[in-house]
């Protein structure tokens, strides 16, 4: 089983699609799957922001079934903390399945990772 880490540093399809589409991948190889979203890619996970992005991209893998599998196969959604001070959500606003970490917590837990990507 290996580790894979990813990081999301935009909230545009062309920076969402990739970590989950590479992640329920992972995932479905019994990896350990970490993604990560900056303040930048933070917005991506607010509650109807990957059905609004699935509705953007029509012709690319359905997001919230990928979303819905990689939690299912205990792939972690972590959401930088920093991302309520650039924005103005706060951890309600989320949705089901993140965790809001440091980037310390996700430097510590991607430790050793055999995998990394940045989108």
């Amino acid at each position: 089983m290996a580790k894979v880490a990813i990081t999301v540093n935009g909230a545009e399809p062309k920076n969402v699609y990739p970590p989950f589409i590479l992640g329920s991948s992972a995932a479905a190889c019994n990896d350990e799957v970490l993604i990560f979203f900056t303040p930048g890619g933070a917005p991506a996970m607010l509650k109807g922001g990957i059905e609004k992005l699935n509705a953007a991209a029509p012709k690319l893998p359905d997001l919230v079934e990928m979303y819905k599998g990689l939690l299912a196969l205990n792939g972690r959604l972590l959401v930088c903390e920093l991302a309520f001070d650039v924005h103005d959500f706060t951890a309600e606003d989320l949705i089901e399945g993140t965790e809001v970490v440091g980037a310390t917590t996700f430097i510590t837990e991607a430790h050793g990772a055999d995998l990394t990507f940045s989108f």
